[in-house]
């Protein structure tokens, strides 16, 4: 990371237009300039790609149901088969059925935990951003059209591809979050907020149309999990295949950002950049992006996992196809609900600190209370849902307001990547504790409450936090020390004349 660059002033003006592109064929009919078209071309192509992955994440919701399905049949065939009960013993390859989702989400981790940094370095020190996210977008969706077949067959090679086609999501993800702050620089900081407002509500808007129709035809159908899943794999790329597609037709090819030194791999670089990073972080604020960084490699962990953790505890518990897909619907409509609770948590507080604490604290009370009641009382899941969406809405822009805050004017684009790797670092933990759980026989309701323990480390950082008010004069006193050294360096290169 770059420390010893000046730090720029917010801008909130935008610089004059640059010329964009006519929205093409069939797209340009449904109001061309007025529905699709933001400001620059990098803003309409990152909004395409926010409609398309709301699809594809929500996806992952009945294809997790229909491979513990198919994999449950798998173990019970085993059993059928077996000479003695001693070779019963409700595994398949090893595992719980249970394990199976959980598992393809560890995986998943482990591979972004250890490649991302080497697609970071690809993104940062080439000119191929636009090719990267175009082509795993591509494999993406041809994954996902793969994955119709899934039948009893072939669900253990679609798991697999399962797990890799979560890699390729993470790296989809970090190569359109790259236009973000080009985005920013180009359009203002005014603008730019309610464009991520924008954004946001897309998405949801998004999840909850594609929850919305695969649960009601599968109720009015009624299809059990494995051919709602081939429906909902075959929607998903009818309608994330073009979003994807208009979402690379609208970013723009970029520069590299950093010339790659001398001697030096993308694999080598990409892992120094993240060491140096994190290394100037703790240097210039520790109390403040220091202790930020820190609590989002536990909270994150946490949240990233809930949907996977949530829908293995709903099909444990006997919760049909039709129940979960309204429990997500309920979700995601208290999300957006969330997002405007969160806003108004911050004003009322004062503080992001404050609200994110009070948040952090309501996620552990409502999953130590949820998680072992609705086994019991199962109507209570609903209410839980409702719950969980507003914390989830709560969570995420009081985590965007805190990190755009502490943020050093001028490192936006160094610190985007990083923030976005913090995201995914430990995201494989979880699933993998609650796998452990759920093979050493650990009622699946305490694999839920689990999360807990990283949400409660994240809670820990935040007490740590100097006051708001002292975090804002602390990030504004060390862009004035950063701004002074440039001079310095300015005037010594200079042969010390100003």
């Amino acid at each position: 990371m770059d420390y010893e660059r000046t730090a720029e002033e917010p801008t909130t003006e935008p610089p004059p237009q640059v010329p964009i592109k006519d929205c093409p064929f069939p797209v340009k009919c449904c109001g061309n300039n007025k529905i699709m078209r933001l400001l620059v071309d990098d803003a309409t192509g990152f909004q395409c790609f926010r409609l398309g992955s709301g699809a594809v994440f929500m996806s992952n919701v009945f294809l997790s149901r229909s491979l513990i399905e198919l994999a449950n049949n798998a173990a019970v065939a085993i059993c059928e088969d077996a000479e003695n009960d001693a070779e019963c013993d409700g595994k398949v390859y090893g595992f719980k059925p249970t394990s199976l989702v959980t598992n393809i989400a560890t995986i998943a981790g482990i591979l972004g935990a250890f490649l991302l940094p080497i697609v970071g370095a690809l993104v940062d020190y080439t000119d191929h951003r636009k090719v990267l996210g175009a082509t795993v977008a591509a494999l993406l969706i041809a994954v996902q059209a793969v994955q119709i077949y899934t039948v009893q067959d072939t669900w253990f090679v679609m798991s697999i591809l399962q797990a890799i086609n979560s890699f390729f999501y993470q790296v989809l993800s970090l190569a359109a979050y790259a236009y973000l702050p080009e985005i920013k620089q180009a359009v203002g900081e005014v603008t730019m907020a309610t464009y991520s407002s924008q954004f946001y509500a897309w998405m949801f808007a998004s999840q909850i149309a594609y929850l919305v129709a695969i649960t009601a035809v599968s109720f009015v159908l009624e299809f059990g999990d494995v051919v709602t899943a081939h429906i909902g794999q075959a929607v998903d790329v009818a309608v994330s295949g073009p979003f994807f597609l208009l979402a690379f037709y609208f970013f723009t090819k970029q520069a590299a950002k950093r010339r790659l030194p001398e001697g030096h791999s993308l694999t080598s670089t990409g892992f120094k950049q993240v060491f140096s990073t994190s290394k100037g972080i703790f240097q210039h604020y520790p109390r403040t992006l220091g202790y930020f960084f820190a609590s989002i490699l536990f909270s994150e962990a946490a949240v990233n996992s809930f949907s996977v953790v949530s829908v293995t505890f709903l099909v444990e518990y006997g919760f049909n196809t039709v129940e979960t897909g309204i429990v997500m619907v309920i979700v995601f409509i208290f999300c957006i609900v969330g997002t405007f609770f969160a806003n108004f948590m911050m004003k009322k507080l004062g503080s992001p600190i404050r609200s994110m604490k009070f948040a952090l604290m309501s996620f552990i009370v409502v999953n130590f209370v949820m998680f072992p009641l609705i086994p019991k009382l199962q109507i209570l899941v609903y209410l839980a849902g409702a719950l969980w969406g507003l914390m989830l809405g709560w969570f995420y822009p009081t985590e965007l307001q805190l990190f755009a805050t502490l943020m050093p004017k001028g490192q936006e684009a160094e610190l985007a990547g990083f923030y976005l790797y913090c995201t995914q670092v430990l995201g494989w933990l979880p699933p993998l504790i609650f796998t452990i759980m759920n093979e050493n026989d650990v009622e699946l309701y305490w694999g839920g409450v689990h999360l807990n323990l990283y949400f409660f480390i994240a809670l820990i950082f935040f007490f740590f936090f100097p006051s708001w008010e002292q975090c804002i004069a602390i990030t504004e006193a060390e862009n004035l020390i950063v701004k002074g050294r440039e001079h310095v360096e300015l005037c010594s290169g200079d042969g010390g004349h100003a």
